[in-house]
């Protein structure tokens, strides 16, 4: 059996982020056997796969291709055009999110039975047909509120629900936030952010708008960062009342001023007054609405990441 090679020759590509268009992209090559004699004016049967990474062990779309060459042993081709192999993790050219990663392209060409690897390669760019009618910036870590269910989510974005996933499947992701969310199993996967159900804050920094940022935790115990950094957690509380208050003796109209202490002990410090003198207690339902956490009036949305 003889071994081909290819060279590469020309292919179009122009950077761009957004979705896939399904136009596809050209791809012109020329092919020359083990001792470099052009595989002129004959027909070529080629495999086309877009890999999510150069580590990924299952491409995201397969083609298949029968092309003639010409008489210099040049044939062109249109990725996203060919015949889909069954080995195809989406349904449609389509649905490959080209905004979302940087595909590596492999090149195979059928020798007898088998398909044999001419070349592999990552791809420098988006392909500029599948992508500039449809232009956004998202880059991969972007967090997003999402208007739509779960089963609506669209391409290139996952849920922020603390998932453990692969550090090579999705490396840019895994590049943009590292283990900030979480160390996943600490050698091959990383935690999505889990943010259902929080508000999100900024960093404080140096700014000392949170006074409290040091003593941050970790969100869901999965290793993630704790402290005043991205990715720690911040439990729910209240501003501590102080001050003092004046009230009426068993409704007596004399008044009465004291310390109003937010604990159990129902005296003041110099133990000069006692709740009971009021004959009434303080009940906030009365006034506010009141449930199990502080929060001001929300609408639900799922917060999705950039993948």
């Amino acid at each position: 059996m003889k071994k081909v090679f290819l060279f590469i020759a020309f292919m179009v590509a122009i950077a761009a982020n957004a979705q896939n268009s399904g136009l596809g992209f050209n791809y012109q090559a020329v092919v020359r056997n083990a001792h470099g004699v052009l595989l002129a004016d004959t027909t070529v049967n080629l495999r086309v796969s877009l890999y999510p990474g150069q580590q990924a062990s299952t491409p995201t779309w397969v083609e298949t291709h029968a092309v003639h060459t010409d008489f210099s042993g040049c044939f062109g081709i249109t990725v996203g055009k060919g015949e889909r192999d069954n080995s195809s993790v989406v349904e449609n050219y389509s649905d490959v999110n080209f905004s979302a990663i940087y595909y590596w392209l492999k090149i195979e060409i059928l020798e007898g039975n088998a398909y044999r690897e001419i070349s592999y390669s990552q791809l420098p760019s988006s392909p500029y047909s599948d992508v500039a009618h449809n232009a956004i910036f998202s880059p991969a870590g972007v967090v997003s509120p999402f208007a739509g269910p779960v089963e609506n989510i669209p391409a290139g974005w996952l849920l922020c629900d603390g998932s453990e996933v692969s550090r090579t499947e999705y490396a840019n992701l895994y590049d943009a936030i590292g283990v900030c969310w979480g160390v996943g199993d600490g050698s091959t996967t990383f935690n999505l952010p889990d943010l259902r159900g929080l508000f999100l804050r900024g960093v404080s920094g140096d700014s000392g708008n949170d006074e409290d940022a040091d003593s941050r935790i970790v969100l869901n115990d999965n290793g993630g960062n704790t402290g005043n950094n991205v990715g720690s957690y911040q439990g729910d509380a209240i501003r501590n009342i102080t001050g003092t208050f004046t009230g009426l003796e068993n409704g007596n109209p004399s008044p009465k001023t004291g310390a109003f202490y937010n604990t159990d002990d129902r005296t003041n410090g110099a133990g000069s007054l006692n709740w009971d003198d009021f004959g009434c207690g303080f009940d906030a339902s009365r006034v506010v609405p009141v449930g199990s956490d502080n929060r001001p009036k929300n609408a639900y949305v799922n917060y999705i990441i950039k993948y």
